[in-house]
């Protein structure tokens, strides 16, 4: 169980989180839905460890062992997509590479740079390169933009597949579908519908 009390993080002078509180399971595939702005980037990067809240607590989690999909894809444009699984991996899994680009239905691109590659191509690189590194939790924020319905469908059952808790947000109703669980969210400041 992943547990947030009285989280509060503010920008400047607008108030994102103001004493939030959540508890996320610990298994499967959480969603988090809400309007644009309302908080749910703010809310993975608590998560990550990315943003230290200027109050409350986080437990059950340790940033160390967090993988983070960023909304932006982050790939290096001198690395091929081949490289951009191996550098992710421990020496004693590289051999894994192929099978990460093949989870992201890249099967052939490996000799491929991130210019040659589609949006939804990229998109799915990114997220295989997240799932690679793996660690104890999976955060996925619009894991799916870009990308067809069809792959989208076979990537979350891929993801279903490993063994990992994995919370994403999203605003895509397919994807809201096939998780395990999915907490609305409006603001900010940040609160449960």
């Amino acid at each position: 169980m992943i547990e947030l009390r009285n989280v509060t993080v503010r920008y400047g002078g607008k108030l994102v989180l103001d004493r939030f509180s959540l508890e996320l399971p610990g298994e499967g595939l959480t969603a988090l839905s809400g309007p644009s702005g309302c908080g749910k980037t703010t809310l993975l990067r608590v998560l990550a460890g990315l943003i230290t809240p200027e109050g409350g607590t986080v437990a059950g989690v340790d940033p160390r062992r967090t993988a983070f999909l960023f909304q932006e894809d982050r790939l290096l444009p001198w690395r091929t997509a081949f490289q951009h699984i191996a550098d992710v991996l421990p020496r004693s899994r590289r051999g894994e590479a192929a099978d990460w680009l093949a989870f992201a239905g890249l099967e052939g691109e490996g000799g491929t740079y991130p210019a040659a590659l589609s949006g939804g191509m990229a998109r799915r690189l990114a997220l295989a390169r997240c799932a690679a590194l793996g660690g104890d939790l999976l955060l996925l924020d619009e894991p799916f933009a870009g990308v067809d319905q069809e792959r989208t469908a076979a990537l979350l059952g891929r993801l279903r597949g490993l063994t990992v808790p994995i919370v994403l947000a999203t605003h895509q109703p397919q994807v809201l579908a096939a998780c395990g669980r999915i907490i609305s969210l409006d603001g900010p400041p940040l609160r449960c519908v």
